[in-house]
């Protein structure tokens, strides 16, 4: 029986081949994105799941709070691991990571000359014991226990040294210290929250011999026993931080805790949390498995319109197999297989198009694809769900409606298809709705973009230029600044801890001097340039001079000037003059006397608001410089920069990096999502409109005889096509309206995460919705033109 409904299925499949084309089409493209997208989130799913246990490993932040405001990091103190394991009965590992690329980058020289690295870190003589990842070459036991030892990884030890097995045993330099190669490990798995080429025994550091309780500048992880109560865990934390550290947070009018976090949470955890690599939004996730959804509904909503259409077309076909003596089961499962057929032609083509753009994807969203997850246990099983389930999703209605007949009706041409034109609307409406919706969001998170591109940031991130620089240049900075701007290409050079847009460290302002409020600060140590530099606007005062005293070095209790922007001012309940001259407490000194009020600035991402800040005059603590290039060729004049740096720092390469891109990268994610959600959104519309244009192909040939005797009577192309069109387009209509409401909703939701956002306008969801309308437009204009090209002798004759 199946035989021979397979056989008939496949001969009114060949039969109908515009149908069949535009099915096929519709539902390969929408599985492949279905496709992609789930492997997509299964890759984000699947972070630092490949660890033995994972499920018994924490990471350990810590929350500081000070006069009621809290405040969360996602590192902690170097002397945490060595207490958990010592004094913690319940804790089996703990092991801890110094990611050194915060900081600075280190020079790397195997025998060939320098070369800068920053995926670089140390870590202690316990991290293959939590992280049980393999070696390629080296024993386990013992590595990294011993100072000056280092681990590659297996793509790191081809690059310096040809293989693995050729690096194990042999030296490398790092920052002029030899460090002998005790293993190579495999690299890390593009979801795993770790990724660096380097990992240096921790003994090397001089913070192992004495580890403290400050600063939180480590990663730390512990390995719980099995059956450990977490919630009991950190309770028991919470008393080791009152028998450590509480004499010294009262002093210091500080709170502290400790609070774990699986490590199977980092990737798509608390955003605000520092980790070692950009995580992912876990509300993403949840957008993409929509968007997956509403994709394959799509695909099967086209296949039920067609069918639903054509069903006139088949009625003599369901009345004489009722009269020779089919009941309706057989022929629910003759229409049933036809849908099976396309939908395993549908799957197979998908497959065979996802090898095609695994690449390109990857290249395009910045995420791997795991093809081989397509053929493992798991995957064969769910491509047979997703098959079944496509097929008897998209064939159920259809059929129903078809094997449901009266013979004689049917062989009568009397038959009306009961509620079949008012579900055909409602899935066109629905399709609609759901392309012009992702279109809006396209629009707004453009939107958002754009604004976040050519916001005022308080300061100048164009033509200004950041050089890393180690700790031991420090004596030969201003020679290089000074033969920098000899050149002509720079007009101002300026020392700074961090690149303005990312500035980390965190301070407090204590109560004292003239100031009762007391409050965390960020801290940006910088020199007298910075100001001219990236062009801050000082709002009283004056800027610091060679002359001022530096924190190093300052006397206890001396005297300092200090600069602060106007959000900390306004905490003190101060106005810009009011301010200068007033003496305040910043903790390392009680006599920080405000030279300087610089406007409000934006040190950090968009997402928060720009909160108060200190900036010290302290060049001691800068690693990057910041050059503002003269005006004119940008690279002629980072040739000649670049010329100067290799004539005064010969063995250091010069990695230069222009501000406003690295800017531009603290939005990769919202980025990543505005190509994916263009992408998916464009794909939406390309299956709507095929199904669109199928639709508008049947109401065509079904009033071919109408159409030509308007033609007869002098009815132009532009009347058919508004017979044509002017139920669809009352559809559209109704899709638009459901669209904007839509697009405010996901306006609101998109833009809540950003603290500094752009004005919500009408035109993405005009630009939107007139793009759906133009493409709906022209696909019924094309179909209503080749109907209008017919002969009307022949389409009547026929008739």
């Amino acid at each position: 029986m199946w035989k021979n409904y397979l056989k008939i299925s496949f001969r009114n499949l060949r039969k109908r081949k515009l149908y069949t084309g535009i099915n096929l089409l519709g539902l390969t493209v929408a599985l492949v994105s279905f496709i992609v997208i789930a492997l997509y989130i299964n890759h984000e799913w699947s972070y630092d799941r490949m660890y033995a246990d994972y499920d018994r490993i924490y990471k350990i932040n810590q929350e500081f709070v000070s006069n009621g405001e809290s405040q969360l990091v996602g590192s902690s103190p170097s002397l945490l691991p060595v207490t958990l394991l010592e004094e913690f009965p319940e804790v089996e590992n703990a092991t801890l990571i110094f990611d050194l690329s915060i900081f600075s980058s280190v020079m790397i020289d195997a025998g060939e000359g320098s070369q800068e690295e920053n995926h670089y870190a140390m870590v202690d003589e316990h991290f293959f014991e939590v992280f049980d990842f393999d070696l390629i070459a080296g024993q386990k036991t013992g590595i990294l226990s011993e100072p000056n030892q280092i681990v590659l990884t297996e793509s790191t030890a081809k690059r310096y040294f040809g293989s693995a097995f050729n690096a194990e045993g042999k030296s490398l330099k790092v920052d002029g210290k030899d460090f002998l190669i005790t293993g190579v490990m495999e690299d890390f798995p593009s979801n795993s929250h770790l990724a660096f080429e380097f990992l240096a025994s921790f003994k090397s550091h001089r913070h192992s011999r004495e580890p403290e309780w400050s600063p939180s500048n480590y990663y730390n992880y512990v390995k719980l026993k099995p059956g450990t109560d977490v919630a009991a865990f950190e309770a028991n934390m919470a008393e080791m931080v009152e028998k450590y550290l509480g004499a010294d947070l009262a002093e210091y009018g500080y709170e502290t805790a400790f609070f774990t976090q699986p490590v199977t949470n980092i990737h798509l955890g608390d955003p605000t949390l520092s980790t070692i690599k950009p995580g992912t939004d876990i509300k993403y996730i949840y957008i993409f498995g929509v968007v997956a959804i509403l994709l394959i509904a799509i695909g099967i909503i086209n296949y039920v319109n067609l069918a639903t259409a054509e069903a006139t077309e088949r009625n003599k076909e369901v009345g004489l197999r009722k009269v020779m003596g089919a009941d309706r089961v057989q022929l629910f499962g003759q229409f049933v297989s036809e849908s099976m057929i396309l939908s395993m032609g549908a799957i197979l083509f998908s497959i065979l198009v996802i090898y095609l753009v695994a690449i390109p994807f990857e290249n395009f969203g910045g995420v791997p694809l795991d093809l081989n997850l397509l053929f493992s246990p798991i995957g064969i099983t769910s491509l047979l769900g997703l098959f079944l389930a496509v097929g008897l999703l998209a064939g159920f209605y259809p059929s129903l409606i078809l094997s449901g007949m009266e013979p004689m009706k049917a062989l009568g041409n009397k038959l009306k298809i009961g509620g079949g034109a008012w579900v055909r609307k409602s899935l066109v409406v629905f399709q609609f709705f759901v392309s012009m919706g992702l279109l809006i969001s396209t629009f707004v998170v453009k939107s958002q973009l754009d604004f976040m591109r050519e916001v005022n940031l308080g300061y100048d991130k164009e033509q200004v230029v950041a050089l890393n620089y180690h700790y031991n240049m420090r004596e030969s900075i201003p020679t290089l600044r000074e033969e920098m701007i000899r050149s002509g290409a720079a007009v101002s050079i300026a020392r700074a801890a961090d690149m303005p847009h990312d500035v980390k460290a965190g301070y407090k302002i204590f109560p004292g001097g003239d100031n009762s409020r007391e409050f965390m600060i960020t801290g940006y140590a910088v020199d007298p340039d910075l100001i001219e530099t990236i062009n801050l606007e000082l709002l009283a005062g004056e800027n610091y001079t060679e002359s001022d005293p530096v924190r190093r070095g300052l006397e206890e209790n001396g005297e300092m000037p200090i600069l602060l922007n106007e959000s900390a001012i306004a905490e003190m309940g101060w106005t810009s003059q009011d301010a200068i001259g007033k003496k305040i407490n910043v903790g390392f000194t009680n006599n920080a006397i405000v030279k300087g009020i610089v406007k409000d600035f934006y040190f950090s991402s968009l997402h928060q608001k720009v909160g108060p800040m200190v900036i010290f005059n302290d060049p001691e603590e800068a690693n990057v410089l910041l050059i503002k290039l003269a005006a004119g060729n940008p690279t002629a004049n980072l040739a000649s920069i670049e010329a100067v740096w290799k004539k005064l720092v010969p063995g250091r390469p010069f990695n230069p990096k222009f501000l406003d891109q690295e800017y531009a990268n603290l939005y990769q994610s919202e980025q990543k999502v505005g190509l994916i959600f263009g992408l998916f959104s464009g794909i939406a519309i390309f299956i709507a409109c095929m199904g669109l244009f199928g639709l508008v192909s049947y109401v065509a040939l079904r009033r071919t005889r109408e159409i030509s005797i308007r033609k007869v009577l002098g009815a132009t192309q532009g009347d058919v096509l508004k017979v044509l069109s002017l139920d669809f387009l009352k559809l559209l209509g109704v899709s638009a309206v459901l669209a904007i409401g839509f697009g405010i909703w996901f306006s609101d939701s998109w833009l809540a995460a950003f603290a500094n956002r752009t004005a919500l306008t009408i035109w993405p969801f005009v630009i939107a919705i007139l793009a759906v309308l133009i493409l709906a437009v022209l696909t019924i204009g094309y179909r209503s033109w080749k109907v209008f090209r017919l002969n009307p002798s022949k389409t009547l004759k026929s008739e």
